[in-house]
């Protein structure tokens, strides 16, 4: 016998998943990530520990798939943000900016277990990947002159000085805002691509406008417990 999803089926399934990961999310809070099991988590979503499985192998799944849902609607902001400026420096500060505050106010709790808590380092490295490409394509078509051998390193540069940051940031070693972390971030990283002070200056103007006119690009998500 096949089994033929309709409309129905994919609604129930699409409801059941969402559930467990709100379920992971609250858990992962309230608990931490190491102290949280998948039976734990497979009881909170009212749902079987085998059903629980189907969908998600590993707490470290369930980790990864929070933060690369959580970054979806933080990349459509950034789409829309960057398409209102011209091409340049304007929209690697915009696109710096909002990174940072996804990851230090709306997502901060998960950025936290993800880079200080899970100990899994091959897991943060998985989750900074699309960071980095995206990076990568951003330079290559704001920076069109920057030499195409250089293109990982630079994009290595700028997801590699921000997570650092950001570790340090959600571990409280670093102290101001997500704002004042972004425009710092900023401004070493485009004089890394050689872009003058002035310019630099403009820039983080330009950022700050658009910023003010679209509003913050996500809502700080605070876990129900």
């Amino acid at each position: 016998m096949v089994y033929r999803q309709n409309e129905r089926s994919t609604r129930v399934r699409e409801a059941s998943r969402a559930r467990m990961l709100a379920a992971a999310r609250r858990l992962f809070a309230r608990r931490g990530f190491e102290a949280t099991t998948m039976r734990q988590i497979a009881a909170a979503a009212r749902t079987s520990i085998g059903n629980l499985y189907f969908y998600f192998a590993s707490k470290e799944e369930l980790l990864e798939t929070l933060m690369a849902e959580a970054r979806e609607p933080l990349w459509a902001w950034i789409d829309r943000a960057i398409a209102t400026v011209p091409p340049g420096a304007t929209r690697l500060a915009i696109v710096l900016y909002a990174n940072a505050v996804g990851l230090l106010a709306a997502d901060r709790a998960l950025t936290h277990m993800l880079l200080r808590e899970s100990g899994r380092p091959e897991l943060a490295d998985r989750v900074a990947r699309p960071y980095w490409e995206r990076m990568r394509a951003h330079i290559r078509e704001n920076f069109p002159g920057y030499p195409e051998a250089d293109l990982d390193l630079a994009a290595a540069a700028w997801t590699g000085a921000g997570r650092s940051c950001i570790e340090r940031a959600v571990a409280g070693d670093l102290p101001g805002d997500p704002l004042e972390l972004a425009a710092f971030l900023a401004r070493w990283n485009l004089r890394g691509l050689g872009v003058s002070d002035p310019d630099i200056d403009e820039a983080l103007a330009g950022a700050a406008t658009i910023i003010a006119e679209l509003g913050p690009p996500v809502r700080e998500r605070e876990p129900r417990r």
